[in-house]
């Protein structure tokens, strides 16, 4: 889905920092067949990389790389699945603390310098207060270069907010077959740390294959690649004195793909993991206009399709455009293109939100917010 070449997409993203992988047994179901009763939550892109560039760059949504899986009707859903019967998520050890995750996620992303960088301290607490006064509940922060100290990590958790470490896997992408043993033991060791700091949920971002690659790799064979690292961050995590959740953003055309040479899956990935994070950026849908300028209902199909191919006990919360790339085919303001994202993340039956600024720059974010509220259409009751 990218534009025939210019010079303005280059400018753009020259100014923008980046803000998802691989062995693993488990058959490649389509999930629909959901059950009546939900499953409770839980039964019991470079290190310090440019941020928004990478991201955008690497978070192009081409539908052409696959089949498209459209939103299925209620009908339809009821359907059996042509493929391999669903299978059960694999183990997941309890959680003994009382930190739970929230009912429905209103995350803003920040990042780690912001945190961990005496000099940006008072940006820092004036972000924190602000986020409280718009009704923000969590926060995605940057585990790498640095991670958060615990006394930080406790200190947010006592303002009320449920924060996340962010875990940068494969910076742009797994460019081969398997990863490297020295990256798998710095993800492991930041999976440790992550538990050290307290955090009670860990994100898996740039968990996939290259976008663009050389590797000659039937696309079930990624997946088996991908859910085996899954698998072995999973099995780290669980050795954690208070074992974390486990998210993976994956790319927002993956909830309209079948399948995706990036090695990324809904019904995969579902298995796997508490939350999944499609990253549905309307910025990003090149060659889809219609999709750019309608924030709400690019919002709304994405999450639908991910809630519909998903397992029950899954959690779907959506990435979220908290930037001004590409607005002006809306005819919106960036105040107004946050709330219809917002407004469809609601609606939608999801599970909640995470606004992306690179410069975490919320300034528009919360006013959308508070202005969702005034009208109804935000609860921020928990």
């Amino acid at each position: 889905m990218r534009k025939s070449f210019s010079i303005l997409p280059l400018f753009l993203f020259s100014f923008f920092p980046l803000s998802v992988c691989a062995e693993f047994t488990l058959p490649f179901p389509e999930n629909t067949r959901k059950k009546e009763i939900s499953s409770p939550f839980r039964s019991a892109e470079k290190e310090e990389q440019t941020r928004t560039k990478g991201r955008f760059a690497e978070t192009t949504n081409r539908s052409s790389l696959s089949n498209a899986a459209p939103v299925r009707t209620e009908k339809e859903k009821k359907q059996p699945s042509e493929e391999l019967p669903k299978t059960k998520p694999i183990p997941r050890k309890a959680i003994h603390s009382d930190s739970k995750p929230p009912k429905f996620y209103r995350g803003i992303y920040v990042h780690n310098s912001l945190v961990v960088n005496r000099s940006h301290r008072k940006k820092w607490e004036t972000l924190l207060v602000e986020a409280a006064d718009a009704g923000v509940n969590v926060l995605v922060i940057d585990l790498q270069a640095s991670t958060p100290s615990r006394a930080e990590i406790d200190r947010v958790r006592k303002l009320g907010f449920y924060p996340i470490g962010r875990l940068v896997n494969f910076a742009g992408g797994l460019k081969t077959e398997f990863p490297a043993p020295s990256r798998m033991n710095s993800i492991l060791q930041t999976v440790r740390n992550a538990c050290e700091s307290g955090f009670p949920e860990i994100q898996l971002d740039y968990i996939r294959y290259a976008d663009e690659s050389e590797l000659k790799i039937p696309v079930k064979k990624k997946y088996q690649n991908i859910g085996s690292v899954i698998s072995k961050i999973r099995s780290e995590a669980n050795t954690c004195e208070d074992p974390p959740y486990l998210g993976a953003d994956i790319f927002g055309r993956i909830p309209f793909n079948k399948d995706d040479t990036i090695g990324q899956k809904v019904e995969v990935f579902a298995q796997l993991v508490d939350v999944l994070y499609p990253m549905l950026y309307p910025s990003h849908f090149y060659g889809h206009p219609e999709r750019i300028s309608n924030p709400y209902k690019t919002i709304f199909d994405g999450l639908t399709n991910a809630k519909n191919r998903a397992l029950p006990e899954t959690r779907v919360v959506g990435y979220i455009q908290g930037f001004s790339m590409k607005i002006s085919y809306s005819k919106k303001n960036l105040k107004d293109y946050v709330k219809a994202q917002i407004e469809a993340s609601v609606a939608s039956k999801s599970d909640g939100f995470v606004v992306w600024n690179a410069w975490s720059d919320y300034r528009e974010t919360f006013k959308a917010m508070k202005e969702s509220v005034r009208e109804g259409k935000l609860d921020i009751s928990d």
